[in-house]
């Protein structure tokens, strides 16, 4: 085993969650072009399920791809064995998914009510919703995508006696409220250095926190097994723009944040210009 294996292994996983997700997204965007307000109105419960079965697919695929990584970076960290890993939450998933359709659904329905159907200019208005509603409805079937690989991941950091921590791998311009915790590194659990390690991990924030269109992991730590060098450097500079935030608790964290995300606007204004 080399670091640099574990490293390419770590970056080929993110990846790999980025084309599943992506992949999904692009699916929901074109099944969504087809429809009609007329049939999002009449028929939601068929396209519901539609949804679901698109998403449960996708999140299958991320799962198993979770599974397969920690077993991978299990593998080159010289350890014995296979993590089998739990099984799925089929009832929570098709409730997620349900949740999300008729969420991203209902301003259509609302919007129907609201105007005369004989109205070009509000049909035109209408025509906007639902192009709203097929975006917003892409972005979260992304997000409920990339749990399956979270899930499984985070599955194993419960249940795997030979995960030591974890830290979280984020993308190249991650939003403050993740630069913030991936500035925190590498959490150990409080028996990395017994035989055996605890299921306590270190630190105040919880690993599985993740917002609209976030694509960061939390990844798993195993005994000789370091942060990849990339992730190792966007920590260091996290952390120094953390020890130079006034405050402390939750008011540094609103403050850190904040200045992030206007920074990271204005560098995206400045790239724009």
């Amino acid at each position: 085993m080399t670091q640099a294996d574990i490293d390419r292994a770590s970056r080929a996983y993110y990846n790999e969650q980025l084309a599943i997700s992506g992949t999904l997204m692009q699916r929901v965007m074109e099944w969504w072009a087809t429809l009609s307000w007329r049939v999002v109105e009449s028929d939601s419960d068929a396209l519901w399920q539609e949804y679901r079965d698109m998403v449960n697919d996708a999140r299958g695929r991320s799962h198993s791809a979770g599974l397969d990584y920690h077993n991978r970076v299990r593998e080159l960290a010289d350890l014995p064995g296979t993590f089998r890993g739990g099984q799925r939450d089929t009832e929570s998933e098709n409730r997620q998914a349900a949740a999300s359709f008729f969420v991203h659904a209902a301003p259509v329905a609302r919007e129907i009510k609201r105007g005369r159907l004989d109205d070009p200019e509000f049909l035109a208005e209408l025509d906007d919703v639902m192009s709203r509603a097929g975006t917003n409805l892409s972005r979260d079937a992304g997000r409920l995508t990339e749990d399956g690989g979270r899930d499984a991941l985070a599955d194993a950091r419960e249940n795997d006696p030979e995960v030591i921590g974890y830290y979280r791998k984020t993308d190249a311009d991650p939003c403050g409220f993740c630069a913030m915790l991936a500035s925190r590194g590498a959490a150990y659990t409080e028996g990395r250095n017994s035989s055996r390690s605890t299921r306590s991990f270190k630190g105040d924030d919880s690993p599985d926190q993740y917002h609209p269109d976030c694509h960061c992991q939390t990844l798993p730590l195993f005994r000789g097994v370091s942060l990849p060098p990339e992730d190792e450097r966007k920590r260091t500079e996290y952390l120094r723009l953390w020890n130079n935030t006034p405050g402390s608790g939750e008011e540094q964290r609103r403050v850190f944040v904040r200045a992030f995300n206007e920074q990271r606007e204005q560098r995206s204004e400045d790239n724009a210009a």
